[in-house]
């Protein structure tokens, strides 16, 4: 009798807790953490039945379940443990289903929300791409008249109407995520008006013409990927949020461009003029600025991962809290930089010239400091033990040259600690 009652315990427990996982779809290879809450409850049951049958056979629950005779002795009945395993455990069990049942139906709701949300994204690119398609003809017919005209001029020039009418038609091309390789791109550009400024570059038209163009056409959001630009006068031009990746722009004169968020990943700005231009935020990993120019530049949360400033001249310009890890300033003119908050870990900064700069709150740990000019630099009042920690190459040079020192106050009477050649 007593295996039988064991056999049928075994028997409904092995039932729900199959139930249980069969529900749950064991084994379940999605992505989705209901899993591992419904093993985890399994387990839990199980260990909790364990449990009850351990105690109810070496007679633990006597003094709970059990009823006094009259000698003041507990006497348990299998009756009375089967009642009260049942009374705990059934409504425990149904908690912990009906817990499992209300997170998968939650779960189920969001990915359906998220496909919704997902196709709704797809048609709205359909349409998108399609009101742009149809503003193709219009784009060709501006090309043909801009064309035209700049044919029957010698001096190369247009009039105001026509480039009105170039810097409206950049307006109504509008960026937009659309399909790329059957998926949709992960940011939002605008191929149309690359497309426009590839083609007006390739016009050879008059330098105060293409001013003009410049200074009152949207060009931000262009894609522009891997497009040749190297030598072009693309200066005051609004390339905000573009996506430059891997283009060629070597040489070619930025001064004063908007490029604010731009994607310059890869991209080759060797020995272009890049001064007084907004490039906030913008991605510079891997890309090359060698000799570039970059006075005034507001480089401020640019990400410059391994990106090449060998001789680059950046007088001036603003750096703070931006990503530079790796980057490469060799022999690069940085006067008066504000590098405030800028991780600078294993950059080379050897031979280069930091007088005046400002490195507070930066971090040069593994950084090359072999040769670097560090004459009125700002720096904060702990800086020799953070020199320590860092371990930057020269460091015993730098030590043996420099001295921390308290000279003067800022406008909130405040310390300021710079670095003073001995």
């Amino acid at each position: 009798m007593k295996r039988k009652r064991h056999l049928f315990i075994g028997l409904v427990f092995g039932m729900v807790i199959g139930w249980v996982l069969g529900f749950l779809r064991l084994p379940y290879l999605e992505k989705n953490t209901s899993f591992l809450l419904g093993f985890t409850a399994a387990l839990t049951i199980v260990s909790l039945v364990l449990l009850l049958l351990t105690s109810w056979n070496r007679g633990f629950l006597l003094g709970l379940i059990g009823k006094k005779t009259e000698t003041g002795d507990f006497k348990s009945t299998r009756a009375n443990t089967l009642i009260w395993i049942i009374l705990i455990g059934i409504p425990v069990l149904g908690g912990i289903v009906r817990g499992l049942t209300f997170y998968r139906h939650n779960e189920d709701f969001k990915l359906q929300i998220q496909r919704q949300g997902k196709q709704m994204e797809e048609m709205a690119a359909l349409i998108r791409t399609g009101n742009n398609n149809n503003l193709a003809p219009l784009m060709r017919s501006v090309l043909d008249d801009v064309r035209a005209e700049l044919k029957r001029n010698p001096g190369r020039t247009l009039r105001n109407t026509t480039t009105d009418r170039i810097a409206a038609l950049s307006f109504s091309f509008k960026p937009y995520k659309y399909f790329e390789h059957d998926s949709l791109s992960d940011k939002v550009c605008s191929p149309e008006r690359g497309q426009l400024l590839q083609a007006l570059v390739l016009m050879n038209i008059d330098t105060g013409t293409f001013a003009r163009i410049k200074r009152n056409t949207l060009f931000a959001g262009a894609d522009l990927r891997q497009t040749d630009l190297k030598g072009v006068d693309l200066s005051g031009i609004n390339l905000r949020e573009a996506n430059l990746k891997d283009a060629d722009l070597s040489g070619a004169n930025l001064k004063g461009a908007d490029l604010g968020k731009a994607n310059l990943w890869g991209a080759n700005l060797n020995r272009a003029n890049l001064c007084d231009a907004d490039l906030k935020r913008a991605d510079l990993s891997w890309a090359k600025l060698n000799a570039a120019s970059l006075i005034r530049t507001n480089l401020n949360g640019a990400i410059l991962i391994n990106t090449q400033l060998m001789k680059a001249d950046l007088n001036g310009a603003n750096v703070q809290w931006a990503q530079s890890d790796g980057a490469l300033f060799n022999e690069a003119s940085l006067t008066r930089v504000n590098f405030t908050g800028t991780q600078l870990t294993k950059v080379n900064l050897s031979q280069a010239n930091l007088s005046g700069t400002d490195l507070r709150k930066t971090n040069l740990s593994q950084a090359v400091l072999v040769g670097v000019r560090l004459s009125n630099v700002l720096v904060d009042e702990n800086w020799q033990k953070k020199l320590m920690e860092w371990q930057p190459l020269g460091v015993k040079e730098l030590q043996k040259n420099y001295t921390v020192v308290n000279d003067t106050f800022d406008k909130g009477k405040r310390p300021l600690y710079r670095l003073r050649k001995n």
